[in-house]
């Protein structure tokens, strides 16, 4: 079985690759891993905003994932396990140590800054991952910046605090608006899907920068709800891991 592994190296090797060791790995609720990797000194950091990286897991399955947040020395992904894929499996039962080989990173999903337009960030899940950086950006070049970001609970809401602080310690450039499909009762936020938010929003959307990262039916969703309310094309921007 050792000759699958080697096909698959075989095929990759001409894109840029490293290996890197997981120094941290911690559950977020009851669907997502947050792994931070350690990357080797030979290594050309922090990584482009928007970039992703192809890990190979198991010596053999390629599975892409989002760069959540990048230094010199680390880079971290969120991986969710709720479909029990083999990448999922793979980080959520992987001990921290563990080397892992990575192509990349890829960088096809850029932030468009200079524009003068606001940013809307839609996301599901570990779909918001590239959007944690971008919005670092948005702050910087003073671009108002609205996150709806789905999700089954609270609990499973990745970077919830830290959008928090962001939106409190920057009120006219943040906002974030987490909405939750199967919310506790005690839940006061918005419930339903980020779909759901385009036609109430049309106006403002229609003037800004659209950037969607998640699960295909979200992407579809959303797509398909801009196309609905007449949204310049130019001007909507969707991860595709290439």
């Amino acid at each position: 079985m050792k000759i699958i592994p080697r096909v698959v190296r075989k095929w990759f090797t001409e894109a840029h690759h490293f290996t890197g060791a997981i120094i941290e790995s911690e559950r977020i609720g009851s669907r997502i891993q947050r792994v931070r990797i350690g990357l080797p000194e030979n290594i050309k950091a922090p990584f482009p905003l928007g970039s992703y990286v192809t890990a190979l897991t198991w010596d053999c399955v390629p599975r892409c994932y989002s760069t959540a947040k990048s230094d010199d020395h680390s880079f971290t992904l969120l991986v969710s396990f709720s479909g029990g894929g083999c990448g999922a499996r793979f980080f959520r039962d992987t001990s921290v140590g563990t080397k892992v080989l990575f192509y990349g990173p890829f960088d096809d999903f850029p932030y468009r800054s200079g524009t003068g337009r606001p940013k809307v960030f839609f996301a599901t899940s570990t779909g918001i991952a590239p959007f944690r950086m971008m919005l670092e950006e948005a702050i910087k070049e003073g671009a108002h910046s609205t996150i709806y970001l789905g999700s089954p609970k609270e609990s499973d809401i990745a970077f919830k605090n830290e959008f928090e602080d962001l939106a409190q310690k920057y009120p006219g450039l943040v906002t974030f608006n987490p909405v939750l499909s199967n919310g506790d009762p005690s839940w006061r936020g918005a419930r339903g899907y980020v779909t759901d938010y385009v036609p109430k929003n049309a106006e403002s959307i229609k003037e800004s920068d659209i950037y969607i990262c998640g699960i295909p039916p979200m992407t579809l969703g959303v797509l398909s709800a801009l196309e609905d309310i007449g949204m310049p094309k130019k001007q909507v921007f969707v991860q595709k891991f290439g």
